[in-house]
């Protein structure tokens, strides 16, 4: 997977939603500037007041819901997974190992 992935590929695939080429050299002075108009722009015309925010955030939170719920089940199971290997000693022992020069740490 080391084949680069072209622009034009990226957008054409939906990866990337739009390419933003006319706001002029990024070392040019103010490129920065013009360039945030023009994000600004594209912002405003497809996120603009003809939309309404509320719903929009409340779309958003709908689409996120399992994706968080699956992320906070993890939080507790990796927190469980840590207690269940902290109760059996592991962290200890390796930290054991470490002090009397057994294992060398990387750092």
């Amino acid at each position: 997977m080391s084949k680069r992935i072209t622009c034009a590929e990226l957008v054409q695939t939906g990866f990337v939603n739009k390419v933003i080429e006319d706001a002029g050299n990024e070392r040019d002075e103010g490129f920065s500037d013009r360039f945030l108009a023009k994000v600004m722009e594209e912002v405003d015309e497809r996120l603009g007041s003809h939309l309404n925010g509320e719903s929009l955030i409340k779309i958003k939170e709908l689409i996120q819901k399992p994706y968080r719920a699956a992320m906070d089940q993890q939080g507790v199971d990796e927190v469980m997974g840590g207690l269940q290997r902290f109760l059996k000693g592991v962290p200890q022992e390796e930290f054991r190992r470490l002090a009397s020069g057994e294992k060398k740490h990387k750092l």
